[in-house]
Protein backbone atom coordinates (compact mmCIF):
# COMPACT_ATOMS: atom_id res chain seq x y z
CA UNK A 1 0.00 0.00 0.00
CA UNK A 2 0.95 3.57 -0.76
CA UNK A 3 2.12 5.58 2.21
CA UNK A 4 1.10 8.54 0.46
CA UNK A 5 2.07 10.61 4.34
CA UNK A 6 5.66 9.58 4.55
CA UNK A 7 5.93 11.09 1.07
CA UNK A 8 4.94 14.55 2.27
CA UNK A 9 6.40 14.25 5.47
CA UNK A 10 9.71 13.47 3.64
CA UNK A 11 8.80 16.39 1.42
CA UNK A 12 8.40 18.62 4.63
CA UNK A 13 11.89 17.54 6.12
CA UNK A 14 13.82 18.35 3.06
CA UNK A 15 12.58 21.58 2.51
CA UNK A 16 10.03 20.92 -0.93
CA UNK A 17 6.94 20.93 0.43
CA UNK A 18 4.79 23.32 -1.63
CA UNK A 19 1.86 25.53 -0.14
CA UNK A 20 -1.15 27.13 -2.18
CA UNK A 21 -1.58 31.01 -1.59
CA UNK A 22 -5.00 31.84 -2.60
CA UNK A 23 -5.22 35.28 -4.65
CA UNK A 24 -8.65 37.16 -4.04
CA UNK A 25 -8.34 39.86 -7.10
CA UNK A 26 -7.94 39.76 -11.24
CA UNK A 27 -3.78 39.26 -12.27
CA UNK A 28 -2.25 42.55 -11.67
CA UNK A 29 0.70 45.06 -10.70
CA UNK A 30 -1.37 44.69 -7.01
CA UNK A 31 -3.52 41.59 -6.45
CA UNK A 32 -4.86 40.61 -2.88
CA UNK A 33 -2.83 37.69 -1.47
CA UNK A 34 -4.14 36.01 1.81
CA UNK A 35 -6.34 39.28 2.64
CA UNK A 36 -3.36 41.53 1.54
CA UNK A 37 -2.64 43.49 -0.84
CA UNK A 38 1.13 42.80 -2.63
CA UNK A 39 3.25 44.45 -5.57
CA UNK A 40 3.49 41.04 -7.83
CA UNK A 41 6.20 39.92 -9.05
CA UNK A 42 5.35 36.71 -9.77
CA UNK A 43 2.93 36.92 -12.80
CA UNK A 44 3.63 35.68 -16.38
CA UNK A 45 1.35 38.66 -17.44
CA UNK A 46 4.30 40.05 -19.14
CA UNK A 47 2.10 42.85 -20.77
CA UNK A 48 -0.55 43.56 -17.93
CA UNK A 49 -3.05 42.65 -20.53
CA UNK A 50 -4.99 39.73 -18.24
CA UNK A 51 -7.18 42.84 -16.59
CA UNK A 52 -7.88 44.79 -19.63
CA UNK A 53 -11.14 46.39 -20.29
CA UNK A 54 -11.31 45.99 -24.09
CA UNK A 55 -9.93 42.03 -23.62
CA UNK A 56 -13.11 41.72 -20.61
CA UNK A 57 -15.64 43.20 -22.74
CA UNK A 58 -14.42 40.56 -25.90
CA UNK A 59 -14.90 37.87 -23.36
CA UNK A 60 -17.90 39.00 -22.34
CA UNK A 61 -19.22 39.42 -25.55
CA UNK A 62 -18.29 35.93 -26.48
CA UNK A 63 -20.16 34.55 -23.50
CA UNK A 64 -23.27 36.55 -24.97
CA UNK A 65 -22.51 34.67 -28.00
CA UNK A 66 -21.35 31.28 -28.01
CA UNK A 67 -22.44 30.73 -23.94
CA UNK A 68 -19.91 29.42 -21.17
CA UNK A 69 -18.34 25.90 -22.49
CA UNK A 70 -17.48 24.29 -25.75
CA UNK A 71 -19.15 21.35 -24.88
CA UNK A 72 -17.18 19.01 -26.62
CA UNK A 73 -13.93 18.48 -28.02
CA UNK A 74 -13.18 20.18 -31.41
CA UNK A 75 -13.38 17.18 -33.27
CA UNK A 76 -17.17 16.63 -32.06
CA UNK A 77 -18.80 19.99 -31.95
CA UNK A 78 -16.45 22.10 -30.15
CA UNK A 79 -14.40 23.33 -32.64
CA UNK A 80 -16.22 27.19 -33.18
CA UNK A 81 -15.67 29.74 -35.99
CA UNK A 82 -13.91 31.71 -33.33
CA UNK A 83 -11.30 28.79 -32.59
CA UNK A 84 -11.20 29.10 -36.91
CA UNK A 85 -10.65 32.39 -36.94
CA UNK A 86 -7.91 32.34 -34.21
CA UNK A 87 -5.59 29.98 -35.96
CA UNK A 88 -6.27 31.86 -39.28
CA UNK A 89 -5.10 34.52 -37.57
CA UNK A 90 -1.90 33.87 -36.01
CA UNK A 91 -0.81 31.83 -39.32
CA UNK A 92 -1.10 34.93 -40.96
CA UNK A 93 0.66 36.96 -37.87
CA UNK A 94 3.37 34.59 -37.44
CA UNK A 95 3.79 33.58 -40.88
CA UNK A 96 3.08 29.66 -40.94
CA UNK A 97 0.95 27.32 -43.13
CA UNK A 98 -1.60 26.11 -40.54
CA UNK A 99 -2.28 27.05 -36.83
CA UNK A 100 -3.98 24.39 -34.11
CA UNK A 101 -5.28 26.03 -31.34
CA UNK A 102 -4.74 23.62 -27.74
CA UNK A 103 -5.98 23.54 -24.43
CA UNK A 104 -2.54 24.71 -22.29
CA UNK A 105 1.19 24.80 -23.55
CA UNK A 106 2.26 21.39 -21.26
CA UNK A 107 -0.61 19.09 -23.23
CA UNK A 108 0.63 20.72 -26.82
CA UNK A 109 3.70 19.68 -25.91
CA UNK A 110 2.81 16.36 -25.33
CA UNK A 111 0.14 15.81 -28.18
CA UNK A 112 2.95 17.17 -30.72
CA UNK A 113 5.76 14.35 -29.03
CA UNK A 114 2.73 12.01 -28.69
CA UNK A 115 1.46 12.39 -32.97
CA UNK A 116 5.40 12.16 -34.19
CA UNK A 117 6.56 9.65 -32.05
CA UNK A 118 8.37 6.25 -33.38
CA UNK A 119 11.37 4.20 -32.34
CA UNK A 120 13.77 5.22 -34.80
CA UNK A 121 13.28 8.87 -33.73
CA UNK A 122 15.41 10.45 -31.28
CA UNK A 123 15.08 13.83 -29.97
CA UNK A 124 17.77 15.76 -28.67
CA UNK A 125 16.57 18.54 -25.98
CA UNK A 126 18.51 20.95 -23.85
CA UNK A 127 18.91 19.17 -20.51
CA UNK A 128 16.79 22.42 -18.83
CA UNK A 129 14.09 21.86 -21.20
CA UNK A 130 10.37 22.54 -19.89
CA UNK A 131 9.21 19.73 -18.18
CA UNK A 132 6.14 18.99 -20.45
CA UNK A 133 8.58 18.75 -23.53
CA UNK A 134 11.18 15.85 -21.05
CA UNK A 135 8.87 13.55 -19.82
CA UNK A 136 6.26 12.91 -23.02
CA UNK A 137 9.56 12.30 -24.46
CA UNK A 138 10.37 10.18 -21.88
CA UNK A 139 7.05 8.17 -22.29
CA UNK A 140 7.08 8.37 -25.95
CA UNK A 141 8.08 5.58 -28.04
CA UNK A 142 11.09 7.82 -29.26
CA UNK A 143 14.73 7.86 -27.44
CA UNK A 144 15.74 10.98 -25.50
CA UNK A 145 19.15 12.64 -25.90
CA UNK A 146 19.42 15.42 -23.72
CA UNK A 147 22.80 18.29 -24.22
CA UNK A 148 23.81 20.11 -21.28
CA UNK A 149 22.00 23.66 -20.77
CA UNK A 150 22.92 25.91 -23.54
CA UNK A 151 25.88 23.81 -25.09
CA UNK A 152 25.55 24.02 -29.27
CA UNK A 153 29.01 22.56 -28.80
CA UNK A 154 27.64 19.22 -26.51
CA UNK A 155 24.69 18.74 -28.84
CA UNK A 156 26.88 18.47 -31.88
CA UNK A 157 28.88 15.80 -30.32
CA UNK A 158 26.07 14.17 -29.43
CA UNK A 159 23.98 14.51 -32.75
CA UNK A 160 26.35 12.99 -34.73
CA UNK A 161 26.49 9.82 -33.23
CA UNK A 162 23.54 9.19 -34.18
CA UNK A 163 23.47 9.73 -38.53
CA UNK A 164 21.03 7.06 -39.30
CA UNK A 165 18.30 7.91 -37.60
CA UNK A 166 15.20 10.41 -38.10
CA UNK A 167 16.48 13.46 -35.35
CA UNK A 168 14.04 16.33 -33.68
CA UNK A 169 16.15 19.33 -31.77
CA UNK A 170 13.29 20.57 -29.39
CA UNK A 171 14.34 23.12 -27.46
CA UNK A 172 12.80 26.23 -25.23
CA UNK A 173 13.58 29.84 -26.40
CA UNK A 174 13.26 30.94 -23.46
CA UNK A 175 14.11 28.79 -19.90
CA UNK A 176 10.95 29.55 -17.39
CA UNK A 177 13.11 29.42 -14.28
CA UNK A 178 16.35 31.51 -15.03
CA UNK A 179 15.29 33.95 -17.82
CA UNK A 180 18.20 32.32 -20.00
CA UNK A 181 17.56 31.87 -23.95
CA UNK A 182 18.47 29.82 -26.55
CA UNK A 183 20.28 30.73 -29.62
CA UNK A 184 17.68 30.00 -31.63
CA UNK A 185 20.17 30.64 -35.30
CA UNK A 186 22.47 27.98 -34.37
CA UNK A 187 20.24 25.61 -32.92
CA UNK A 188 18.46 25.87 -36.20
CA UNK A 189 21.83 25.86 -38.47
CA UNK A 190 22.91 22.41 -36.76
CA UNK A 191 19.23 20.78 -37.22
CA UNK A 192 19.61 22.06 -40.90
CA UNK A 193 23.49 20.15 -41.04
CA UNK A 194 22.12 17.23 -39.60
CA UNK A 195 18.89 16.74 -41.42
CA UNK A 196 17.08 17.27 -38.13
CA UNK A 197 13.67 18.89 -37.91
CA UNK A 198 13.46 21.83 -35.42
CA UNK A 199 11.02 22.41 -32.87
CA UNK A 200 10.54 25.68 -30.40
CA UNK A 201 8.22 26.25 -27.50
CA UNK A 202 8.33 29.98 -26.97
CA UNK A 203 5.83 30.10 -23.79
CA UNK A 204 7.61 32.59 -22.26
CA UNK A 205 8.88 34.17 -25.94
CA UNK A 206 5.46 34.49 -27.64
CA UNK A 207 4.32 38.32 -27.85
CA UNK A 208 7.00 39.38 -25.07
CA UNK A 209 10.38 41.24 -26.84
CA UNK A 210 9.57 43.49 -30.01
CA UNK A 211 12.61 44.28 -32.09
CA UNK A 212 12.00 45.73 -35.73
CA UNK A 213 8.53 47.27 -36.83
CA UNK A 214 5.99 45.05 -38.32
CA UNK A 215 3.16 44.04 -38.62
CA UNK A 216 3.74 40.07 -37.18
CA UNK A 217 3.59 39.43 -33.67
CA UNK A 218 6.57 39.72 -31.13
CA UNK A 219 8.44 35.91 -31.13
CA UNK A 220 11.53 35.14 -30.01
CA UNK A 221 12.69 33.64 -33.43
CA UNK A 222 11.46 36.95 -35.61
CA UNK A 223 13.62 38.71 -32.57
CA UNK A 224 16.79 36.72 -32.93
CA UNK A 225 16.29 37.08 -36.75
CA UNK A 226 15.25 33.71 -37.94
CA UNK A 227 12.71 33.34 -40.17
CA UNK A 228 9.63 30.86 -39.87
CA UNK A 229 10.76 28.94 -42.42
CA UNK A 230 13.88 27.65 -40.37
CA UNK A 231 11.25 26.12 -38.02
CA UNK A 232 9.08 23.01 -38.45
CA UNK A 233 6.95 23.17 -34.91
CA UNK A 234 6.74 26.28 -33.24
CA UNK A 235 4.60 26.55 -29.77
CA UNK A 236 3.16 29.51 -27.88
CA UNK A 237 1.07 29.75 -25.03
CA UNK A 238 -1.69 32.49 -24.56
CA UNK A 239 -1.57 32.33 -20.36
CA UNK A 240 1.49 34.18 -20.45
CA UNK A 241 2.13 37.59 -22.08
CA UNK A 242 -1.15 37.48 -23.82
CA UNK A 243 -3.37 37.35 -20.52
CA UNK A 244 -5.66 34.78 -21.32
CA UNK A 245 -5.48 31.11 -21.48
CA UNK A 246 -4.63 28.41 -23.67
CA UNK A 247 -1.56 27.81 -26.79
CA UNK A 248 -0.90 26.53 -29.90
CA UNK A 249 1.14 24.88 -32.45
CA UNK A 250 1.94 26.50 -35.71
CA UNK A 251 3.82 24.60 -39.05
CA UNK A 252 3.10 23.23 -41.78
CA UNK A 253 -0.23 22.37 -43.49
CA UNK A 254 0.77 18.36 -42.98
CA UNK A 255 2.02 18.91 -39.42
CA UNK A 256 -1.24 20.36 -38.03
CA UNK A 257 -3.45 17.90 -40.10
CA UNK A 258 -1.08 14.94 -38.28
CA UNK A 259 -2.06 16.72 -35.12
CA UNK A 260 -5.74 16.83 -35.43
CA UNK A 261 -5.47 13.02 -36.49
CA UNK A 262 -2.54 11.98 -33.75
CA UNK A 263 -2.90 14.07 -30.64
CA UNK A 264 -4.44 12.62 -27.95
CA UNK A 265 -4.78 15.81 -25.75
CA UNK A 266 -6.28 17.42 -28.25
CA UNK A 267 -8.56 14.71 -29.63
CA UNK A 268 -9.98 13.70 -26.28
CA UNK A 269 -10.43 17.25 -24.38
CA UNK A 270 -12.97 19.45 -24.38
CA UNK A 271 -11.88 22.47 -26.54
CA UNK A 272 -11.37 25.88 -24.96
CA UNK A 273 -14.66 28.10 -24.31
CA UNK A 274 -14.88 30.01 -27.58
CA UNK A 275 -15.63 32.82 -25.22
CA UNK A 276 -11.36 33.30 -23.86
CA UNK A 277 -10.60 32.48 -27.80
CA UNK A 278 -12.75 35.52 -28.54
CA UNK A 279 -10.61 37.48 -25.90
CA UNK A 280 -7.36 36.19 -27.08
CA UNK A 281 -8.10 37.00 -30.69
CA UNK A 282 -8.77 41.16 -29.09
CA UNK A 283 -5.62 40.67 -27.52
CA UNK A 284 -3.14 39.82 -30.09
CA UNK A 285 -4.89 42.74 -32.17
CA UNK A 286 -4.13 44.94 -29.20
CA UNK A 287 -0.56 43.72 -28.62
CA UNK A 288 0.16 43.78 -32.41
CA UNK A 289 -1.50 47.91 -32.65
CA UNK A 290 0.31 49.27 -29.54
CA UNK A 291 3.75 48.82 -29.34
CA UNK A 292 4.60 50.75 -26.43
CA UNK A 293 3.45 47.85 -24.36
CA UNK A 294 6.41 46.22 -25.41
CA UNK A 295 9.20 49.24 -25.43
CA UNK A 296 7.72 49.46 -21.71
CA UNK A 297 8.30 45.99 -20.87
CA UNK A 298 11.80 46.50 -22.59
CA UNK A 299 12.30 49.65 -20.78
CA UNK A 300 11.58 48.11 -16.96
CA UNK A 301 13.82 44.67 -17.79
CA UNK A 302 16.60 47.62 -18.45
CA UNK A 303 15.79 49.61 -15.17
CA UNK A 304 15.89 46.56 -12.91
CA UNK A 305 19.23 44.89 -14.47
CA UNK A 306 21.04 48.55 -14.09
CA UNK A 307 19.50 49.39 -10.79
CA UNK A 308 20.43 45.64 -9.48
CA UNK A 309 23.52 46.05 -10.20
CA UNK A 310 24.16 49.45 -8.82
CA UNK A 311 22.69 47.56 -5.34
CA UNK A 312 25.54 45.12 -6.15
CA UNK A 313 22.91 41.94 -6.77
CA UNK A 314 24.14 38.85 -7.97
CA UNK A 315 21.10 38.87 -10.57
CA UNK A 316 21.39 36.22 -13.52
CA UNK A 317 21.83 37.00 -16.75
CA UNK A 318 18.74 37.58 -18.51
CA UNK A 319 17.09 40.34 -21.33
CA UNK A 320 13.90 38.68 -20.59
CA UNK A 321 11.16 39.91 -18.02
CA UNK A 322 12.09 36.57 -15.75
CA UNK A 323 14.68 37.79 -13.35
CA UNK A 324 16.15 35.65 -10.76
CA UNK A 325 19.31 35.27 -8.06
CA UNK A 326 20.55 32.09 -7.26
CA UNK A 327 20.85 31.38 -3.45
CA UNK A 328 21.07 27.55 -3.76
CA UNK A 329 19.16 26.69 -0.18
CA UNK A 330 15.23 25.64 -0.67
CA UNK A 331 15.07 27.28 3.39
CA UNK A 332 16.98 30.62 2.23
CA UNK A 333 14.64 31.14 -0.81
CA UNK A 334 11.66 30.53 1.68
CA UNK A 335 12.59 32.86 4.40
CA UNK A 336 13.24 35.56 1.64
CA UNK A 337 9.83 35.07 0.21
CA UNK A 338 8.22 35.15 3.76
CA UNK A 339 9.95 38.42 4.34
CA UNK A 340 9.03 39.84 0.98
CA UNK A 341 5.48 39.09 1.71
CA UNK A 342 5.53 40.92 5.14
CA UNK A 343 6.44 43.81 3.44
CA UNK A 344 4.32 43.59 0.98
CA UNK A 345 6.15 42.63 -1.81
CA UNK A 346 5.29 38.96 -3.85
CA UNK A 347 8.18 37.39 -5.14
CA UNK A 348 8.59 33.30 -5.99
CA UNK A 349 10.52 30.75 -4.32
CA UNK A 350 11.33 28.65 -6.90
CA UNK A 351 12.87 25.31 -5.15
CA UNK A 352 13.60 21.79 -6.24
CA UNK A 353 12.25 19.74 -8.33
CA UNK A 354 11.30 23.13 -10.30
CA UNK A 355 15.20 23.62 -10.39
CA UNK A 356 17.77 21.05 -10.02
CA UNK A 357 19.47 20.43 -6.18
CA UNK A 358 21.54 23.56 -4.75
CA UNK A 359 20.05 25.85 -7.25
CA UNK A 360 17.19 27.33 -5.31
CA UNK A 361 16.33 30.82 -6.51
CA UNK A 362 14.08 33.72 -6.03
CA UNK A 363 12.53 34.41 -9.58
CA UNK A 364 10.96 37.79 -10.04
CA UNK A 365 8.86 38.70 -12.92
CA UNK A 366 8.85 42.13 -14.67
CA UNK A 367 5.69 43.40 -16.34
CA UNK A 368 4.78 46.52 -18.36
CA UNK A 369 2.72 47.66 -15.50
CA UNK A 370 5.40 47.71 -13.03
CA UNK A 371 6.71 51.35 -12.43
CA UNK A 372 10.22 52.37 -11.75
CA UNK A 373 8.93 52.91 -7.99
CA UNK A 374 7.67 49.36 -7.70
CA UNK A 375 11.22 48.11 -9.16
CA UNK A 376 13.14 50.34 -6.88
CA UNK A 377 11.20 48.98 -3.92
CA UNK A 378 11.96 45.43 -4.41
CA UNK A 379 15.52 45.84 -5.17
CA UNK A 380 15.76 48.13 -1.88
CA UNK A 381 14.34 45.24 0.36
CA UNK A 382 16.62 42.18 -2.08
CA UNK A 383 20.00 44.18 -1.16
CA UNK A 384 19.15 44.89 2.35
CA UNK A 385 18.78 41.18 3.22
CA UNK A 386 21.15 39.24 0.31
CA UNK A 387 24.06 42.44 0.13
Amino acid sequence: MLDLKKEINSKKKQGYYRKRLVTESPQDVYIKLNNKKVINFTSNDYLGLANNKLIKKAFIMGAEKYGVGSGSSPLISGYSIAHKKLEEEISEYLGFESTLVTNSGYLANVGLINAISEKNLIIFQDKLNHNSIIESSRLASNKLVRYRHLSCDDLENKIAAYKLNKKIIFSDSVFSMTGETSDLKKLSAIAKKNNALFFIDDAHGFCVMKKEKSLKLPSSFLYQGLSNNNIDAYMGTFGKAVGTFGSFISGSKDLIDLLVQKSKPYIYSTSIPPSIVEATRASLKIIIKNKSLNDRLAENINFFKDTAELYNLNINKSMMPIQTITLGSPELVMKIQKLALDKKLFVQAIRYPTVPKNKDLIRINITSNHTKKHIKELLVFLANQLV
